[in-house]
């Protein structure tokens, strides 16, 4: 009877690894057709049966990031991080969830676990740099940068963040550096030639700025932003008429259009087009949330003046004033207003307080005491 029970024992065991054997085969199967769903669930029945096999953890965690079942990958990661604290695919796994979800701080920890253990990995530090600039911390960012180019000077995406803090930080010659060595990586990198011709236009080269934006015009549809830096750069190698189609594409993003209307008034005005130069100032100034709105009632006060339009031309001159507070713009109030009023007292009360500012141009400063004078003596002259 007891050898009855061992051998029946036997036989169930050997038909329960049967089974057991089987359900891996089937759970592998699956996993390596890309059946994902079908992987999950195998693998997840093979833990219930099996709480101990880190390759079932492992292997579920993969399916259900492949299904989406994020919550369920990070628990399975979690668990295997917890048995072996230095598992690399685990650790690598829950650093991209968390980097994708927008979890910067769970990010860095599990990258900055990544690269203690793993230091001649160059992704490892790229990706925790990357994630230290997406929160801001460019200090930090900088650092893990400057070690993955040690480590991989060909790692675009390297470059371009180190690139991209150079920008931010206004190192400009630095920034054109290791762009340079970028491009000779790559001379078709679209986000290379956006980088070195902000670069060039920040540094006022415009000629090089026109150059990098040549370079991929055709390749890809410029955003405003670039045709508004592209149309802007023209205008300063007076090539007004090219500028124009430029601009007009900027016109296309709100962030743009007070700049791009402001260009193109620019460029109207030198192609002497005062009609369409007056209304992409009028547009300028409707558009207006920047510091450069006392320029743009400067503009049309001035062209207002040129038109001898003076009632139109002295309430920009007083708004430009209001914004900016330059003190030569009382000399131009002044002189408008001793053209247009008769009554020379507000002229006066403008040649005196520009006389008194701290504007530094003598000849104009002679000028508004001598005319103040003479207008004084005028009218009371013609009191008596």
């Amino acid at each position: 009877m007891k050898s009855l029970l061992i051998v029946i024992s036997f036989f169930i065991y050997n038909i329960s690894t049967a089974q057991m054997d089987n359900s891996i085969i089937e759970a592998r199967k699956s996993y390596d057709l890309g059946d994902y769903n079908e992987a999950y669930i195998r693998y997840k029945s093979l833990i219930e049966k099996d709480s101990t096999t880190m390759d079932y953890y492992e292997k579920m965690g993969l399916s259900a990031v492949k299904i989406g079942r994020l919550l369920d990958a990070k628990n399975s990661f979690i668990h295997i991080t917890k048995v072996d604290s230095t598992h690399k695919i685990a650790i690598s796994q829950l650093a991209s969830l968390y980097e994708q979800e927008g979890n910067t701080p769970k990010a860095v920890k599990y990258y900055t676990q990544l690269v203690k253990l793993f230091p001649e990995n160059a992704v490892y530090y790229r990706k925790l740099a990357q994630n230290y600039a997406s929160s801001g911390a460019l200090i930090d960012a900088f650092r893990y940068y400057s070690e993955a180019y040690k480590l991989n000077r060909e790692d675009l995406y390297t470059i371009k963040g180190i690139s991209e803090i150079f920008l931010h930080n206004e190192q400009y010659q630095d920034a054109d550096t290791i762009l340079t060595k970028g491009l000779v990586l790559d001379s078709t990198n679209i986000n290379f030639h956006y980088l070195i011709s902000r670069s060039k236009y920040k540094q006022k080269d415009y000629d090089s700025t026109i150059y990098y934006l040549k370079q991929i015009e055709g390749k890809v549809d410029l955003s405003p932003y670039y045709n508004k830096l592209y149309g802007y750069s023209l205008i300063q190698i007076d090539s007004f008429d090219q500028s124009i189609y430029y601009l007009n594409k900027a016109l296309r993003e709100n962030g743009s259009k007070e700049y791009a209307h402001y260009y193109l008034a620019t460029a109207y005005e030198n192609l002497e087009n005062l009609e369409l130069a007056e209304y992409h100032y009028k547009e300028a100034l409707s558009e207006g949330i920047s510091n450069n709105v006392s320029n743009y009632h400067r503009s049309l006060a001035k062209l207002k003046n040129e038109e001898n339009d003076l009632k139109a031309a002295i309430p920009h001159y007083q708004d430009a004033y209001k914004y900016s507070k330059d003190p030569v713009l009382l000399f131009y109030l002044a002189r408008a207003s001793d053209a247009y009023y008769k009554d020379k007292s507000i002229a006066i009360n403008y040649y005196k307080k520009y006389s008194k500012s701290k504007h530094n141009d003598e000849e104009y400063k002679k000028y508004a005491i001598s005319r103040a004078r003479t207008l004084s003596e005028y009218m009371h002259q013609n009191k008596e």
